[in-house]
């Protein structure tokens, strides 16, 4: 249906995709298909799936051809991939569950792809600790709207034959569980690398009808489990493209993505260099205690007290792996005697400040001597008010 090149955007200076479409297309839709692929493209945007830049028409040795400007991911395709061989089953949770939660948005907004193979799936490099690539899901050439006008003659079938569902084999009305099916035929190719419905497009289509895909016991219960309920032959038994998504996140090994920082065998400073760097355990991961630094040799700064009072302490570095070394026993002991002789001052000077001397008591007036009784009586008066 169409021919993709790399090409340069001259105007913003970057590398993009140009899907240019040929005209010879095997129906009347083309044109019809082409616009559709441009609104819907248009209108999607998720980390899992290849970004739309621009579309448009061209006058190409006096032919009008349309085309299509996208998101350029530098990698390889997942069909290339399974060509080196089967896929580390963390990394097929992974990339399962980024296009399973990409198909639930596509499907959320009355889309479906209908074409999901290996080749449809680009693998973008990651540099992230843990992880190889990033999966995007490419190629909405044959998508449509559930509510759009059929476009497809009557008889043919759009889509890969070796990962038809088997209503799309039969040429049924097809939904959502359609993708989940192609999903799950291709996670099954990625973890065995064995294409399960191999041969012509008949016998491709004609087997499916008369078998279910072959899953393998050695990959473990829990994934036969999700690959059976993404490949049920009925469209209502199938797991939904949410409920799938959820199921491969479980599959990923918690922690798998920081691997390095989960090994308490680690030396120190590399545990210490990638906590600077952010990296975290996976939230499943029970808290860990990091491995404790060696204190290094240093000498404790000089300590006044008062005027006179004064001690130098030098710390003995710790052993490798020895809890963190504690405080020296005469500081500890000195913290009380500190605070007792701070108490003390602060009474000194309160006593000092605030308890001034009084003024000294005034003389007691002297009053003429008097005989007799009125003398006795002015004596014991003048005794009675003395302080």
């Amino acid at each position: 249906m169409a021919t993709v090149y790399e090409a340069a955007d001259l105007a913003l200076g970057r590398t993009v995709a140009l899907k240019l479409f040929r005209m010879d297309t095997a129906d009347d839709s083309g044109p019809q298909r082409q616009s559709g692929e441009v609104m819907v493209l248009a209108s999607l945007n998720h980390f899992a799936l290849v970004t739309l830049f621009d579309a448009g028409t061209e006058h190409i040795d006096g032919v009008t051809r349309s085309f299509i400007v996208m998101e350029y991911v530098d990698g390889s395709d997942l069909r290339s991939r399974i060509n080196e061989g089967a896929v580390a089953p963390a990394e097929v949770a992974r990339m399962g569950a980024d296009l399973a939660e990409a198909l639930h948005y596509v499907h959320a907004k009355g889309i479906i792809h209908r074409d999901i193979k290996p080749a449809n799936v680009l693998l973008a490099p990651s540099d992230f600790p843990g992880r190889v690539s990033h999966a995007k899901l490419a190629d909405f050439g044959i998508a449509r709207l559930f509510d759009a006008t059929h476009l497809t003659r009557t008889g043919s079938v759009l889509g890969t034959a070796g990962y038809l569902s088997p209503e799309q084999a039969l040429g049924q009305p097809i939904g959502p569980p359609s993708d989940v099916y192609s999903l799950g035929l291709v996670l099954l190719e990625s973890l065995t690398a064995t294409r399960s419905y191999p041969g012509t497009a008949i016998e491709s289509a004609m087997a499916r009808l008369q078998r279910q895909p072959e899953v393998p016991e050695s990959l473990g219960a829990e994934w036969c489990a999700v690959l059976a309920g993404m490949t049920a032959r009925e469209p209502g038994d199938r797991l939904t493209s949410a409920d799938a998504a959820v199921r491969l996140r479980e599959l990923v090994p918690a922690g798998s993505t920081a691997a390095s920082v989960a090994d308490e065998s680690a030396p120190a400073d590399d545990a210490t260099e990638l906590m600077a760097a952010g990296l975290t355990v996976s939230g499943d991961e029970p808290t860990r205690l990091l491995p404790v630094a060696p204190a290094a040799e240093h000498t404790a700064k000089t300590e006044r007290l008062g005027a006179t009072a004064r001690s130098d302490l030098t710390s003995v570095p710790a052993p490798a792996g020895s809890p963190p070394p504690r405080r020296s026993a005469a500081r500890i002991g000195r913290r009380p005697v500190i605070i007792g002789a701070l108490v003390a001052l602060a009474a000194v000077i309160a006593l000092v400040f605030l308890v001034q001397p009084g003024d000294p008591a005034p003389e007691p007036p002297a009053y003429p001597a008097v005989e007799g009784d009125l003398g006795t009586h002015l004596q014991q008066l003048q005794e009675s008010v003395t302080p």
